[in-house]
């Protein structure tokens, strides 16, 4: 599987911060009402104040475990827009290793 972004958002960077990580384990996945949930630092950091999350309409929350050369425990979050079948395969896909591809514009 892959996840998409639009761009190489910092959450996104290895452990060197030098470079985005290939790939990332589902470890969790959690639906959300409505931006309101969350805090204005949240969506700072999920967005690099680069991208507008969506008012009044449910999202899914992902939570990817980072590859890590220390065993530490590396974690990012993305959100994404809900819908019941994408909650259904992201649910499906716990625990799965993600491939993290950066879309080109």
């Amino acid at each position: 599987m892959e996840i998409l972004f639009s761009k190489a958002f910092r959450k996104l960077l290895n452990e060197k911060g030098d470079d985005v990580v290939s790939s990332a384990v589902l470890i969790a996945v959690i639906k959300i009402s409505d931006k309101s949930q969350l805090s204005n630092s949240f969506i700072d950091y999920d967005t690099d104040m680069d991208y507008v999350i969506e008012e009044n309409r449910p999202l899914l929350m992902l939570l990817f475990l980072k590859p890590s050369k220390s065993n530490s425990k590396n974690v990012f979050i993305t959100i994404r827009n809900w819908t019941e079948e994408k909650e259904m395969l992201y649910q499906n896909q716990i625990g799965k290793d993600f491939n993290v591809v950066i879309e080109s514009k």
